[in-house]
């Protein structure tokens, strides 16, 4: 078989310094690793190069354990594009793959992309059984013509920074500790629904985003950030939960765009949460209720006129 659908290495240049990961939120980790592939690659004059997955290896590994996602394959690779990387290969990960050994894979990256130089994050394992541990990648390097590096990790409050670490953070509420490890606001993306019109009828209309169930959503609660619906940030104060104050059950994500009249459903639209202001509560009543929305708004223009949206 074909072994995956690479772009074949210009044999004209000096090769690629290549990392190779999930990648998934393209944290102060990756980010870390990728400067690393950079300046290694900006010292040899080789092509700076990430390899990554779609969908996450676990999901096909483990069905039950997929994680849920920080971001989505084109926010990914738009993040990796930011991030300075000069060329992003996306393999489809697939059970063919996931049998493919460590030795196949490599020698695949040496043919197709002109690997001369591999760089990996902490625990690194490649190919079938994670056999290719950087010991036996390093054996492989030097019957294959290239080498290995192992890039410390990121460490943040004495442990490790990671997508499964960010991930558990949002959902418990520590929001803080989440978006700093990602370096960034958190965003969301999603098409605006019709929902029960209640926010309007109180005052304080609110657009309800169909969010993809596969993406990491952050516990209940009220958020102060900003919405792109295509034509610019616009400070948002962003409800997440269940609406308990009207006996809700469904999860839902509302968004008040501030100082905005106009009509965003059926728009697709980015959210970028930057700050949780308060966990979700039910209260006594509908005037309280109201009383509390007007208060988060408020704190929602204070903090985002000191901060940035993200690019």
């Amino acid at each position: 078989m074909e072994l995956f659908e690479l772009p074949l290495w210009d044999a004209g240049s000096t090769g690629s310094v290549v990392t190779i990961g999930t990648f998934d939120g393209v944290h102060a980790g990756h980010r870390r690793l990728i400067r690393r592939v950079r300046e290694a690659a900006a010292r040899t004059g080789m092509r700076s190069t990430v390899v990554t997955f779609d969908p996450h290896p676990r999901c096909i590994v483990d069905p039950s354990g997929c994680p849920p996602m920080l971001a989505s394959l084109a926010e990914r690779i738009g993040l990796l594009e930011r991030a300075g990387v000069e060329r992003v290969v996306v393999l489809a990960f697939t059970e063919e793959l996931r049998s493919l050994s460590a030795a196949r894979f490599t020698a695949a990256l040496v043919e197709r992309l002109g690997m001369r130089r591999l760089l990996v994050g902490p625990g690194f394992t490649l190919g079938r059984g994670r056999e290719g541990t950087v010991p036996v990648l390093s054996d492989l390097g030097r019957q294959q013509g290239f080498t290995v590096t192992s890039v410390a990790p990121a460490i943040r409050a004495g442990a490790v920074v990671s997508s499964g670490r960010i991930r558990e953070e949002l959902a418990q509420g520590s929001f803080a500790e989440g978006v700093a490890m990602l370096g960034r606001p958190y965003v969301l993306e999603g098409s605006v629904e019709r929902g029960e019109g209640r926010g309007a009828g109180l005052g304080v209309p609110t657009a309800n985003l169909l969010v993809d169930p596969g993406r990491c959503i952050p516990s209940s609660g009220v958020y102060a950030g900003w919405l792109d619906a295509g034509d610019g940030w616009r400070p948002t104060a962003t409800g997440i939960g269940t609406r308990p104050t009207f006996g809700g059950e469904d999860f839902t994500v509302e968004a008040h765009v501030l100082d905005f009249d106009g009509n965003l459903y059926n728009r697709n639209v980015r959210l970028a949460l930057a700050r949780r202001l308060r966990a979700e509560r039910r209260f006594a009543s509908i005037p309280a209720l109201v009383t509390a929305m007007h208060r988060d708004i408020a704190r929602t223009r204070a903090l985002v006129a000191h901060a940035r949206p993200p690019a």
